[in-house]
């Protein structure tokens, strides 16, 4: 090693081996020291040195590279008041000396709750030790050190100790004899920090039973030193259908259907470069099929994490006429995949049905979930009095005594895609002093035209499993039989209503129609009259339903 500054005397006393020191030195003997304030190596006789104190100015100064083994220095004995000399190579084997230091690069995240540094190099007294001392300043002391031979210490540190962090690198390395004598390797050791979980632990969220297709949640972890981090699946099982990306954190795929709720938990790993790695638990729900069904207004709750839903939305059902045609059908939209946004309210409306009365009843009103609007079914048209058409509506109302309703329901072949169903009324039939109402228009078929005696039947409406079951939905209204001076001799069949909760339409003698089913919004049954005058009544419209499965 070579020594080329000393900036005070060095002090005898905390010499122990004092074997090695020379004899007292003369007055008249000239020593090499270090000049601090001319950062130079100055000769000096004895008899100018003050000792223990920093070393006088005023010699001129000997232009030196390195102070060689045989050159002499000067050491106070505080023992014996004296100074006294020693060679370069003599004073060098009382002072610790570097080799290497192992590693030179700490891992926080090898698994472990300790550093361990090995270092090697020469001339370790019994009682050697070392410290870390921080970028700025601040020692460390090491937990453990223990001396394996002169030339190598080992030494261990809890990662948890104050100051013992990546934000205050490089650290120093400072080896310390018994005799008190000191070596520093600067800017010696650093650490390379394991990789900072920024996903919370916990539960990234669910999967619900309309969501399963395309199934997606990220987790993500930074590596202080910016490097790139690799995750992996270590332990836990992830949903069914879904898998992780290794480089990206992702964890998506289409799920697997759930009978009932199921609860996944996993461990995931990070690691960078270097082989620093964390783990974090997480878990997934899978729900089984939920189904919400609004059988009057009010407000849908996305779920956090839900994207779509399947949706069928039933308009409320016209009425039927009064001596007429039946109602029309409410007009439906089954979407399924609907998009929604996670967590946003959804306001919801039902539409209520027509009320039926002895003439002219009411139209259904419409049934909306988001930008998703069923027109409400078109009411029977009338025989004893103005509009003898049915009215136009989601499905048409029944011809009374002019044209039948038509849909006005935007309608598209298929189950996908922004689209809705409905169908027009039949028209009415006449015959020798009798008249028949048309059959309301049903999501499924338009409603059947009305013959002598024989009122058309409504419209056939949808089946759909969205709740569990198979249930029909929007059916139209039948039409009613009516004479027009008494009783007709002959058979005078009854109407049906179409299947989807359409009434059924009454037959001669005054009787009322049947109103459509509640919450399938069904058309209302057209009634019979012997009379213009008899006073029957159509039957009322079946109110709509909202139904959210997801």
């Amino acid at each position: 090693m070579a020594l080329t500054k000393i900036g005070r005397l060095v002090d005898k006393g905390i010499v122990k081996d004092q074997t090695n020191l020379g004899t007292q030195a003369a007055d008249t003997d000239e020593y090499l020291l270090y000049d601090a304030s001319a950062d130079a190596l100055k000769s000096i006789a004895a008899s100018n040195v003050t000792p223990n104190e920093t070393l006088i100015t005023g010699k001129d100064a000997i232009t030196i590279g390195n102070v060689s083994g045989d050159d002499v220095l000067l050491i106070y004995d505080t023992s014996a008041g004296v100074l006294k000399k020693i060679t370069k190579s003599a004073f060098d084997a009382l002072q610790p000396s570097f080799t290497s230091v192992s590693p030179s690069n700490l891992l926080s995240g090898d698994g472990t709750g300790n550093y361990t540094i090995v270092i090697t190099g020469t001339d370790f007294d019994n009682t050697a030790t070392f410290k870390l001392v921080t970028d700025g300043g601040t020692d460390i002391a090491m937990d453990t050190v223990t001396r394996d031979s002169s030339v190598q210490l080992t030494g261990t540190v809890a990662k948890s100790k104050a100051n013992l962090t990546n934000a205050n690198e490089p650290f120093d390395i400072v080896i310390t004899n018994g005799n008190g004598l000191t070596n520093t390797s600067a800017n010696a050791i650093n650490i390379d920090a394991q990789p900072a979980w920024v996903t919370a632990s916990g539960s990234l969220g669910g999967i619900y039973d309309g969501s399963r297709t395309g199934a997606s949640f990220t987790v993500e972890a930074t590596d202080p030193e910016s490097g790139a981090i690799t995750y992996a699946h270590v332990s836990g099982s992830l949903p069914g259908g879904l898998s992780l990306n290794t480089s990206t954190g992702v964890i998506s795929g289409n799920a697997d259907a759930a009978g009932s709720n199921t609860t996944s938990n996993f461990t995931i790993e990070a690691r960078d470069a270097n082989s620093n790695a964390t783990e974090r638990d997480f878990s997934i729900i899978t729900y089984a099929p939920q189904v919400s069904s609004f059988t009057a207004s009010g407000t849908f709750t996305v779920p956090t994490g839900m994207t779509a839903v399947d949706v069928l939305v039933v308009a409320g059902g016209g009425a039927g006429a009064g001596f007429g045609g039946g109602g029309g059908a409410g007009g439906l939209i089954y979407r399924p995949g609907f998009p929604i946004t996670p967590g946003s309210p959804i306001s919801v409306t039902v539409g209520p049905g027509g009320a039926g009365n002895t003439t002219y009843g009411e139209s259904g009103g419409d049934s909306i979930f988001s930008t998703l609007t069923a027109k409400g079914g078109g009411a029977g048209g009338t025989r004893v009095s103005s509009p003898g058409s049915g009215a136009s509506g989601g499905s048409g109302g029944g011809a009374g005594s002019q044209s039948a309703g038509s849909a006005t329901q935007p309608t598209q072949p298929g189950d996908s895609g922004t689209y809705g169903f409905g169908n027009a009324g039949g028209t009415y039939g006449t015959g020798p002093s009798a008249e028949s109402g048309g059959g309301g228009g049903g999501a499924g078929a338009a409603g059947q035209n009305g013959a002598t005696r024989n009122a058309g039947d409504g419209g056939i409406g949808r089946a759909y499993s969205i709740s569990g079951t198979s249930v029909y939905y929007s059916g139209g209204g039948a039409g009613g039989v009516h004479t027009v001076i008494g009783p007709v001799p002959g058979p005078n069949s009854p109407s049906s209503g179409g299947q989807g909760g359409g009434g059924p339409g009454g037959i001669c003698s005054p009787i009322n129609g049947t109103s459509g089913t509640a919450n399938r919004g069904g058309g209302g049954g057209g009634s019979a009259g012997g009379s213009p005058a008899s006073g029957s009544t159509g039957g009322n419209g079946g109110t709509g339903i909202v139904i959210v499965a997801y």
